[in-house]
């Protein structure tokens, strides 16, 4: 079992190198394997995104924290904001019939986030903001 590990940061386009470049770090230090590698930083970095350009008004942003823990058989993802409620439960599915290039840009993050990760769970913050938790079991033996 890995220690939690977390970093925060302002929910800022210029804080994401800093997001990932931790995520990458602890990731590696969870010795995941590649394909959990994979798919545990491409859900965090989705819902670290969605909070640096939704979360908060224009103009004023606030903390993004993302936290990391390898657990015997899962590992677990945190990312918390300040900003303003949203559950991705709400989230519509999209349209994924027809040419791509004839789709609306975006709408697929929340879908990939789903794909990839086992559960996706969302609290509310007492003192205002979102706690998304993302859950990825560990392959057998890893």
């Amino acid at each position: 079992m890995t220690p939690a590990a977390e970093i925060t940061r302002p929910a800022r386009p210029a804080s994401l190198a800093d997001l990932l470049g931790f995520l990458d770090a602890t990731i590696a230090g969870a010795k995941l394997d590649a394909t959990t590698a994979f798919d545990v930083r491409l859900a965090a970095e989705e819902v670290c995104t969605n909070v640096i350009a939704h979360a908060y008004p224009a103009g004023v942003p606030g903390p993004v924290t993302l936290r990391l823990e390898r657990k015997p058989d899962v590992v677990v993802v945190t990312v918390e904001d300040a900003g303003i409620p949203f559950d991705p439960t709400t989230a519509p599915s999209p349209a994924l019939g027809g040419d791509w290039h004839e789709r609306a840009i975006g709408g697929l993050g929340w879908h990939l986030v789903r794909r990839v990760v086992d559960e996706v769970h969302h609290e509310p913050i007492a003192a205002g903001g979102n706690r998304v938790t993302l859950i990825k079991r560990l392959p057998a033996g890893t």
